[in-house]
């Protein structure tokens, strides 16, 4: 289970809104001063993050709770994510090369615009599938909550 701080900023019946502090790990590297990524994630990437969940704990507004979020939805999500369109992106290309290169189009640029098209494609699919997916591996949880920092 990977854990989060988080505030609790709004309170609906059973329903939670959290607000997590987004942590870079531009910070810890030793080339921050020299790299230009870093500087651009500092200043583009929100600061804050909300999540809204189910929870059965009685938590108040300003409140410090611990949430988690399960490792093998994590996990399955990236691999869902990153590999099927990346592997859809070289078997596409591979095949746009050789029927391409059968009508005598040898330039590799040619390959690349059908690559990018059905990557979008599948990324887009996999992206709508997930969305949808109501698995409790891919939900976020409350774990605890923290009394003693509003008292």
């Amino acid at each position: 289970m990977i854990k989060e701080s988080a505030r609790v900023v709004a309170v609906e019946g059973d329903k939670v809104t959290v607000e997590a502090a987004i942590k870079s790990t531009c910070s810890s590297c030793q080339a921050q001063s020299d790299c230009g990524t870093g500087a651009i994630s500092r200043a583009l990437a929100p600061k804050t993050q909300r999540l809204t969940l189910s929870t059965p704990m009685t938590v108040k507004v300003g409140q410090n709770v611990t949430i988690g979020i399960p490792e093998a939805g994590v996990l399955s999500a990236s691999a869902w994510l990153y590999l099927l369109p990346l592997i859809s992106f070289i078997i596409c290309f591979s095949l746009a090369s050789y029927f391409l290169q059968q009508m005598n189009l040898t330039q590799e640029l040619w390959g690349v615009l059908p690559s990018v098209v059905a990557t979008v494609i599948v990324y887009k699919y996999i992206a709508k599938k997930l969305r949808r997916v109501e698995s409790s591996k891919y939900q976020p949880v409350l774990l605890n909550t923290h009394f003693a920092d509003n008292e």
